[in-house]
């Protein structure tokens, strides 16, 4: 798991990392013995960075978490060449695309929503691509630097989908990564839309006609398959961002023995007192901060996977034709895609200097 998605913004002058213990002692002992100013004696005698030091360890336990099977995978992900990853991909989505067709199939229902070659379709695709409008804006914020200012946790965010489809958008080029793009959206409309939307929407009116509700109103049938699809949607996501069980016990675990463990860690002849308290605390600060933080970030994802959803079914419902919000969920998508590909693009240096390893 990589440990800097999960990081605070830190000051610029932190950034450098953190030397050792030896190093810093050494430092410390070869400043007291010649004469320096009184700035640069208070430089000298700093003591450790406590946060930095607790950070360190945090990234050092999350990153045992797990048999390194997801990074074995990833690993051989990366190492495809483009084209076989826009193939891998493009399997993948037509295996949903081909469930979504069954569940149509089996309820009877139209697989493309009411999209078909036709000028009513280009005229909701049309419809479509100004109605995205609100969706592009709201995630070309969450993706600005202003955006990042006011809500520092979204970044945590974008670096969890910057990890997560790096394996497979690695090295590939701008059209391949628009086609690997719709084999991610187009399938994933299909399924939520006309499957999973329509097929509540039939399965509550045969439930209601079984129950001897015969004259239930469409307009609350669509309402409710709506709200289900959306919020089947949200939890999806909420699960998907979570902290794993095996992080949560990990880190539970280092909470409770925080004491004891910095009691003998501190244990040295260069060790002052109260520094094992001192590094408890910022150590249960650090992991306190990291799990609410993760369980902020789990929140915004589900939330705008239901707000995305419930847009884009009524986009649906009023159209008509899957054809608008199928060219909604393509333009809000890009956007993201966009500053995906422009982060793992980014040179390491940069991607290094974008974000820090501790908080404070």
């Amino acid at each position: 798991m990589d440990f800097s998605r999960l990081a605070l913004r830190a000051p610029e002058s932190g950034e450098q990392g953190l030397p050792s213990s030896s190093s810093a002692s050494s430092s410390s002992n070869s400043s007291s013995g010649r004469q320096t100013t009184s700035g640069s004696a208070s430089s000298s005698n700093q003591g450790p960075d406590y946060y930095k030091q607790a950070s360190q360890r945090l990234q050092g336990l999350l990153a045992g978490v797990g048999d390194g099977e997801e990074e074995l995978v990833n690993g051989i992900i990366m190492d495809q060449t483009p084209e076989q990853k826009i193939a891998l991909s493009a399997m993948a989505g037509g295996m949903i695309a081909a469930t979504a067709f069954f569940i149509c199939w089996m309820f009877h229902l139209d697989p493309l929503g009411g999209a078909s070659l036709s000028m009513h379709s280009l005229q909701a695709a049309a419809l479509g691509a100004a109605a995205s409008l609100p969706l592009v804006v709201i995630k070309a914020y969450l993706w600005s630097e202003h955006g990042k200012r006011q809500i520092g946790w979204v970044e945590d965010w974008h670096r969890s989908q910057v990890e997560c489809f790096k394996p497979l958008m690695h090295q590939l080029t701008p059209a391949q990564t628009l086609l690997f793009m719709a084999s991610e959206v187009v399938p994933g409309v299909l399924i939520l839309l006309p499957a999973a939307m329509g097929g509540i929407e039939k399965a509550l009116l045969l439930g209601g006609e079984v129950m001897g509700y015969d004259d239930l109103p469409p307009f609350a049938l669509q309402a409710a398959a709506l709200l289900l699809t959306a919020t089947a949607a949200g939890v999806s996501k909420l699960a998907e961002n979570m902290m794993t069980l095996e992080e949560y016990d990990m880190v539970k675990g280092a909470l409770d023995n925080a004491d004891r463990y910095y009691k003998v860690m501190t244990m040295s002849r260069d060790s002052k007192s109260g520094d094992a308290q001192r590094a408890a605390d910022a150590f249960r600060t650090v992991a306190l901060t990291w799990m609410a933080r993760s369980q902020l970030v789990s929140q915004l994802a589900a939330g705008l996977a239901v707000v995305e959803v419930v847009y884009l079914g009524m986009l649906w419902q009023e159209t008509g034709d899957l054809a608008a919000p199928l060219v909604a969920a393509l333009a809000a998508s890009s956007v993201d895609f966009a500053h995906i590909r422009r982060s793992i693009s980014l040179p390491k240096r940069k991607q290094a200097s974008s974000s820090s390893a501790y908080w404070f």
